[in-house]
């Protein structure tokens, strides 16, 4: 057997080539990419049509094409897309030859309302899959905001998505810690992107083309966290001439420029730097120093055919000061870059590949501190990732990748008893992932594996880390479709932190301690979807997700020998309804969502600070002239758990009594707290509103924009300070403004 082995796997691999080129002989394939005429800008999701044939594909991310096996003969291929003028070619097929086709689409004056609604492109992804939501550029821009928009607190509006505070972007998803989620900037993998904390994001709208947001289940090729995704892709460069805008708000300033480089190629260059301090202490209504920056370098180069390179720099840093001896300094900084490409080597797989490097550091300096002390921390992930996609017939697509990344992470800190320690470490995380999607009758099959190999060869479990990953969808009565999925996940990483800060200024990562197990978790989800009108499309999922091992600190810890964390379990579900309408020049949007989240440590099982029981956003965007938005949002939110003080008592301290009479001991009050987050605050609601309007001036583009956040003033409590008793609210009535000049 052995040495037939080699002979039957050398017989088979012959009979495939064979039935393929027989197959390729006979029939012939179209392919191309769809561009933007003016900016060269790859155009993904667009629908690629043979007129008359019943065959088509839709462009993927970097917009591509491919359509196989067609019989030889005169086509008519029309491309079509929301935003863009379709576009029809003719094309001739002849036996056993491919056909490149390529498209380049004039831009459409349109107004913003018909792309939140319609949304044709995103319709294309969210469809068929659960758990999964595309924005756009416009998208963030309609959403109100402090001072500027943000990327990250535009996705509040999400279903699943909840933040346990309205001055910070930071968020958690369906009931998972906030660094359970997984970012993704061109494929560079940020460990902290926000600026110092987490008001803002790193991540500047401006340069954004379009985000990716699973909220669970997600597919093969992610992995490393248990409950979400975000994958933001840049925008290209223009390549039809040099461009530039800048734009000052009361937070901060910023400009861009960007245009050809040299043949077929484009660079993009986008810097922010905050202007005022003042700004933040407002929003926060607190004294807060801080000074933030981020930039954004991109060069992008088409040689020819279907080919793309792009390299992409992300870097920003934060400070903040203090000008009092007592109280800690603080900054931080993220470093990354990617270098990515794509090609079609040979006639039906189609490669993509990204090199990335990320850095991210972090210190704190405690200087006469009481509360504090000194630490610092790193994160450096290098890595390689390719992904290949397998075009065999219309129903069926493969894909299959892999990646290698070597993270290491640094911590030192003070201990309370004054001694220096640090907690290092490095991994090596190679993985694998196969996926197939295919229509089985009227069925959508979309179902592949994920390997964790890393974890695999570090003593983790098969069942844990060899994860199978399935979405089903099937149409149930007209436009409405049934859709499942089932996803397993683990994580071998997390963040050091008190679950029970109000606010983290500090981040540091960390390796899963040893003699603990991976991190893991199940996501179960079902969905209907589909038009209730021709202009109102809703969406309706539950979840649940069992958290089989998270790690959890050692809340009986006595001993300094005893371990700082130990093997907890969890578990969240519940339901969401999103829905989406248009009437006349106004567009709606509504989501829902009615959650619970429980955390069982050793016994003890609470609802951890994130868990929301209701939670609703209502958002209304009226276009009643050109150039004239206007954007209403309200949301409501019933209130997160804490534990009660219930009592004080006066705690020994032993300084000036031994020798001597203990009843002259200096005696300092100890807080006592009752059963675990078993309370709630108070329910929280507020109404912001934005206009803007947009305007050509002589040859500049200008837009004014006016934002106001919390219109009715509502006093929504964040948390009362045990110490004083003093209560301090989320944001109060803010507006801001904003002007950006564009050429």
């Amino acid at each position: 057997m052995r040495t037939r082995a080699p002979h039957i796997v050398l017989v088979l691999s012959l009979l495939i080539s064979l039935a393929s080129y027989i197959s390729k002989a006979q029939t012939a394939d179209i392919y191309g990419v769809v561009t933007d005429s003016l900016t060269r800008q790859r155009i993904p999701l667009a629908n690629v049509t043979i007129i008359g044939t019943g065959r088509g594909a839709a462009s993927n991310n970097v917009g591509f094409y491919l359509i196989p096996k067609m019989a030889p003969g005169t086509y008519e291929v029309v491309v079509s897309v929301l935003g863009y003028i379709g576009l029809a070619r003719k094309a001739i097929l002849r036996e056993g030859q491919s056909l490149e086709l390529n498209f380049e689409l004039c831009s459409a004056s349109i107004e913003v309302q018909e792309v939140i609604i319609n949304a044709p492109r995103k319709r294309l992804e969210t469809e068929t899959s659960t758990s999964v939501h595309v924005l756009e550029k416009q998208d963030i821009k309609m959403i109100p905001v402090a001072a500027q928009q943000d990327l990250l607190q535009s996705l509040k509006i999400l279903p699943g998505i909840v933040s346990t505070s309205d001055v910070s972007s930071r968020f958690y998803v369906r009931g998972g810690a906030g660094d359970q989620n997984l970012f993704l900037f061109d494929g560079i993998r940020v460990y902290y992107p926000f600026h110092a904390l987490g008001i803002y994001s790193s991540f500047n709208p401006n340069v954004v083309d379009k985000v990716e947001v699973y909220t669970g289940a997600f597919p093969p090729g992610f992995g490393g966290r248990l409950s979400s995704v975000v994958n933001v892709s840049t925008r290209d460069g223009r390549a039809d001439g040099l461009s530039g805008q800048a734009s000052i708000n009361f937070l901060s300033a910023e400009a861009e420029l960007e245009g050809p480089a040299f043949d077929n190629s484009s660079w993009l260059i986008n810097a922010r730097k905050s202007v005022s301090s003042k700004t933040f202490s407002n929003i926060a209504g607190q004294n807060i120093p801080l000074s933030f920056y981020d930039a954004t370098i991109k060069l992008s180069t088409q040689p020819g055919g279907v080919k793309k390179f792009d390299v992409t720099f992300l870097s920003s840093g934060d400070n903040l000061l203090s000008g009092s001896k007592d109280e800690p300094d603080y900054s931080w900084r993220n470093n990354g870059i990617a270098i990515t490409g794509s090609n079609l080597p040979t006639g039906r797989i189609f490669l993509q590949w990204v090199i990335f490097g990320s850095v991210y550091s972090a210190d704190r300096n405690a200087k006469e501190s009481r509360t504090a002390t000194s630490a610092s921390t790193s994160v450096k992930h290098y890595g390689l990732r390719t992904t290949a996609t397998v075009y065999t017939s219309q129903e069926d697509l493969y894909f299959f990748g892999f990646e290698f990344g070597f993270p290491s992470m640094e911590y030192k800190f003070v201990n309370p008893a004054g001694a220096q320690q640090e907690i290092a470490s490095s991994l090596v995380e190679p993985l694998v992932w196969a996926r197939y999607q295919s229509k089985l009758g009227d069925m959508q099959l979309d179902a592949g594996v994920h390997v964790e190999v890393g974890s695999l060869l570090h003593g983790g479990k098969p069942l844990d880390e060899i994860q199978p990953r399935i979405n089903l969808s099937y149409p149930v009565m007209g436009s409405w479709r049934a859709k499942s999925s089932f996803g397993r996940f683990t994580q071998r990483m997390l963040t050091v932190e008190n679950e029970d800060d109000i606010v983290s200024i500090f981040d540091a990562w960390i390796r899963v301690p040893e003699g603990l197990p991976t991190q893991q978790a199940d996501h179960y989800v079902l969905g209907l979807s589909g038009n209730l009108a021709e202009q109102a499309f809703l969406n309706l999922e539950g979840y649940y997700k069992h958290y089989g091992s998270l790690v959890v600190y050692n809340r009986d810890k006595l001993q300094a020998s005893d371990p700082d964390y130990i093997q907890g379990t969890g578990k969240s579900y519940g339901v969401e309804l999103t829905l989406r309408s248009k009437v006349a020049w106004l567009d709606l949007y509504g989501a829902y969502s009615l959650g619970w989240a429980l955390v069982d440590n050793a016994g003890l099982v609470y609802y951890p600070r994130y868990d929301r029981r209701h939670h609703l956003n209502l958002m209304v965007a009226g276009h009643p002239a050109k150039g004239l938005n206007a954007t209403l949002r309200w949301e409501f939110g019933s209130g997160f758990p804490f534990s009660q003080t219930v009592g004080y008592f006066d705690q020994p301290t032993f300084t000036n009594t031994l020798p001597g009479q203990f009843e002259l001991d200096t005696r300092v009050p100890f807080m006592m707290l009752g059963e675990k987050n078993a309370a709630r605050l108070p329910a929280y609601h507020r109404l912001d509103a934005s206009i803007s309007y947009d305007i050509r001036l002589l040859d500049f583009d200008v837009s004014a924009g006016l934002n106001i956040l919390n219109v009715y003033d509502s006093k929504n409590l964040f948390y009362f300070d045990r110490i004083t008793g003093r209560r301090v609210d989320m944001l109060s009535f803010y507006p801001s403004a904003s002007l950006t000049i564009k050429y």
